[in-house]
């Protein structure tokens, strides 16, 4: 009838027009991977350095906002060549394979990759790194010398400073990576030095094929920044600031391993040793959540913002899971017990199929890269991906509940003068619910823990914020016990919150039907 939208209609118009919203204006999307200093890298809450001032320049000559997304250097180049960044600036070389799939500017800087080696273990030539364990970058051009020059499977590290973490703690016996993030992780690393250059390259700036217009303004920009000096005194610039804060963090973990040594020292004393404990544990968690930033910001917001994206997205997925369980649900128990809507039910079929025959994180990558590339907010993307995962698991635990219920409660609804949906809605489903709460609260509380995968698109959720913390502080224990007790914390609540739900429903007795006459 004209005028009136059954729910469905509205359902589908609302999501039209939230996807409408997200979709990508006149911005500079800058995708990088901010622990390369001097070229980009954290201070505080912003990403800056060398590439930024490029992109940020280039941003202003086309009259257009700017926007920088950090996210695993792996994941750059598949940013722009799915249209998620308009660019991606990030110490990038070029590469006959990479010039495949994307466009390249001008190079801007001419640099190298060097073997980052323990002093205890001097490296002079490149025959000592065949046949031991080699760190890396995942993605980097450090990568493809192992594979190429070595011919053996490197050690792939997320970054420069956790493939020389994990170098110093013995998993691996040697780093290669570029020159500049190198000089970075030696310094104030007395155990570490850095050898010549293994092989020269230059880094330019990748953009989508066809992209002419902002090609051209990328290379005029990098010819007028070379000519007028403006990328050399950034790097100096850049170079310098990133100096200080590598000594600055240096600094603080020297006193949190004094007081750690104070603590070993002292364990023959039992007072003592507690508060050497004590001190060190504060001093860790006061450098990882609480030191004030050069933006005067501290760590601990990554935790702050990064729990609400948690929240946030793990309750509208949970929400949207239980729209689609119950459509999925009620499609496939009515074709089985009655034999109706074969066509939504084989379509039903296909989707439970797909959905839990695939991998979380591989859907999420689909959903971002390939089904909804043109759509900016990366919570909905994944509020969407988790709510449609989630909803194949709970449509089996809700169609588990619906068969169940005897069939004898249908026949008495149809009975009463009932239409087949009212009785299904306002007799058998309240019923299913009720003895399915304790399954589906535990996909809950599943679907609330994997969405700290949701670090894969560039979204700083609260497991991500625990890395950025981890990746500055260098402090493994502190970060990532902190995200465990307040991942265990929420589970804790929200096991609660049901139980209490559980209790008031077995207290309101079986009689699930209401007499509205």
């Amino acid at each position: 009838m004209a005028g009136r939208f059954s729910p469905m209609s509205r359902f589908v118009a609302l999501l039209a027009t939230v996807l409408a919203l997200g979709v990508r204006g006149e911005t500079l999307t800058m995708a990088t991977e901010a622990t390369f200093p001097p070229y980009e890298f954290l201070r505080g809450q912003e990403v800056v350095g060398l590439d930024v001032e490029i992109a940020r320049t280039v941003a202003a000559k086309l009259g257009w906002s700017f926007r920088v997304e950090n996210m695993d250097f792996d994941a750059v180049i598949p940013a722009v060549i799915s249209g998620k960044a308009s660019l991606a600036a990030s110490g990038i070389t070029i590469t006959e394979d990479r010039k495949k799939n994307v466009d390249f500017s001008e190079p801007y800087v001419k640099t190298g990759i060097v073997v980052i080696f323990p002093k205890a273990t001097p490296f002079e030539t490149a025959d000592q790194l065949k046949g031991k364990k080699i760190g890396v970058q995942s993605g980097t051009t450090s990568e493809t010398y192992v594979l190429e020059q070595l011919h053996q499977e490197p050690e792939r590290f997320k970054s420069t400073p956790e493939a020389c973490a994990a170098m110093l703690a013995g998993r691996c016996a040697f780093v290669i990576a570029d020159i500049d993030p190198a000089k970075n992780c030696v310094k104030g690393e007395p155990a570490l030095a850095i050898s010549d250059f293994l092989s020269s390259e230059e880094y330019a700036i990748a953009v989508p094929k066809g992209k002419s217009d902002l090609l051209a303004a990328i290379n005029a920009t990098i010819r007028e920044a070379k000519a007028d000096g403006r990328i050399a005194a950034w790097l100096a610039a850049y170079t310098a600031e990133s100096d200080a804060l590598k000594d600055s963090e240096s600094a603080d973990r020297a006193a949190v391993a004094e007081g750690s040594a104070a603590f070993v020292g002292a364990i023959a004393g039992l007072r003592a040793s507690v508060r050497a404990f004590w001190t060190a544990l504060c001093d860790d968690f006061y450098l990882c959540f609480f030191k004030k930033a050069a933006d005067g910001s501290s760590r601990g917001l990554y935790l702050v913002k990064g729990l609400g994206v948690t929240i946030e997205v793990a309750f509208a997925a949970i929400v949207l899971g239980l729209f689609i369980g119950f459509l999925v649900a009620v499609i496939r128990s009515s074709h089985d017990k009655y034999g109706y809507f074969s066509f939504l039910n084989a379509l039903a079929k296909v989707y439970l199929t797909i959905i839990r025959g695939t991998p979380m994180v591989v859907q999420l990558l689909i959903t971002y890269y390939i089904i909804l590339r043109s759509v900016d907010s990366k919570i909905l993307i994944a509020i969407l991906a988790f709510g449609i995962n989630s909803g194949a698991y709970q449509a089996e635990i809700l169609r588990a509940g619906i068969v169940s219920i005897d069939p004898g409660q249908m026949e008495a609804g149809r009975a009463l003068g009932l239409s087949y949906w009212r009785t299904m809605l306002r007799i058998i489903l309240p019923q299913a619910v009720r003895n399915v709460l304790p399954a589906l609260g535990n996909e809950f509380i599943v679907l609330m823990k994997d969405t700290s995968i949701v670090g894969y698109i560039a979204l700083i959720d609260l497991a991500k914020g625990g890395d950025i913390i981890r990746s500055q502080t260098y402090s493994v224990y502190t970060p990532y016990l902190t995200v465990a007790a307040i991942y265990l914390v929420l589970v804790m609540t929200f096991t609660w919150l049901l139980g209490k739900l559980e209790r008031y429903l077995r207290n309101t007795g079986a009689d699930v039907v209401h007499n509205n006459s």
